[in-house]
Order: C-alpha cells, then structure tokens, then sequence
C-alpha cells in the first residue's frame, strides 16, 4: 500500500479536511487490490460520513458511518500502522446517537493514531 498517500490521507482526516481525506484515499482505493482496497474503501465511507455530519447531513452521515466502521471490522485493531478500533469506536457512538435522532451540536473530531513500525 503506497503508505504517502495513506498517510497524507490521514492528516487531511485529522485537521478535519474530510473532502480532502476522501479525495486522496479513492486515489489510493483506485490504485490498491485485494484486502488493502476493502481497507481503504472503509476510510472513504467514514471520511465521507464526517464530511455529511459536518454538513448537517444526519441520514447520510449515520448510513456511511456505520458502513465505513462494518467495512473496518474486519481489519485487526491495527492495520496498515493506524489505529482501526479506536476510530470506529467514536464513529459508532456517533452513529448510534445518531439513530436515537439526536442531533451533535458539537462532535469528538476523531483523530487516526499512526502507529510507527520499528525498522
């Protein structure tokens, strides 16, 4: 997996530039095959779920949210060198307060942990 774009990616994600994050991983999604492609695809469906929730856009957000996190868990808790687990463990309680119709005025912005690989 060309590890500069993923990572590009996840900086977008964590300054809250969603359209960014979507837009540089289906570049990697378009370029990636087997599992790393379902790894990536799942990173789209939540980074365009923020980018709705952001918007006010509360059915899409909730519907691409609970797909991007269904995608992920298949993953281990660790993939790719980020933190899968504990970004889907924040977009599920968003999802979830979500479908009870509840509106977050003010949402935890999720931050994706890159985990070093020791060389």
């Amino acid at each position: 997996m060309p590890n500069t774009l993923l990572l590009h990616g996840v900086t977008s994600f964590n300054a809250g530039h969603y359209f960014d994050a979507h837009e540089i991983w289906e570049t990697l999604w378009n370029e990636s095959i087997g599992e790393e492609k379902r790894f990536v695809q799942g990173l789209v469906q939540l980074a365009v779920g923020y980018l709705k929730l952001s918007s006010a856009q509360y059915r899409g957000a909730q519907k691409l949210l609970d797909r991007g996190c269904q995608t992920l868990k298949a993953f281990p808790s660790t993939y790719a060198g980020l933190q899968v687990k504990v970004l889907c463990a924040v977009s599920n309680m968003l999802v979830h307060q979500l479908a009870k119709g509840g509106v977050p005025l003010h949402f935890r912005t999720p931050h994706i942990q890159h985990i070093k690989s020791a060389s």
